[in-house]
């Protein structure tokens, strides 16, 4: 508990730049006294910093290219990714036209 101005009791958890203020400290010097009343033992530890587990690193596959080849499809899709769509007829297939409706409700 730390007294302020005012004379009330607050607690060590409160807003830092609040209680600066009060006393007429810089949020900076503020802090840095309480770190060093921390290390004197006159104020109880801080929470514990929490280690964040690392990321696993991305799994590469392989990848082979084939020479370029025309297809007998009328129409191509490519998107920027490199993934591309071939189909023929006069109709688009479905998982064409579900693709197109989420690219659009992504926009």
């Amino acid at each position: 508990m730390l007294a302020g101005s005012g004379g009330e009791a607050r607690e060590v958890g409160d807003d830092g730049q609040g209680l600066s203020a009060e006393q007429k400290l810089s949020l900076h010097a503020f802090y840095q006294a309480r770190k060093r009343l921390r290390a004197l033992g006159f104020l109880p530890p801080g929470r514990p910093r929490t280690v964040r587990p690392k990321a696993k690193a991305p799994a590469f596959s392989k990848l082979e290219l084939l020479s370029p080849r025309r297809s007998g499809a009328d129409f191509r899709l490519g998107l920027p990714n490199g993934l591309t769509f071939e189909w023929s007829g006069s109709e688009l297939p479905s998982p064409v036209v579900d693709l197109l409706e989420r690219l659009i409700q992504l926009r």
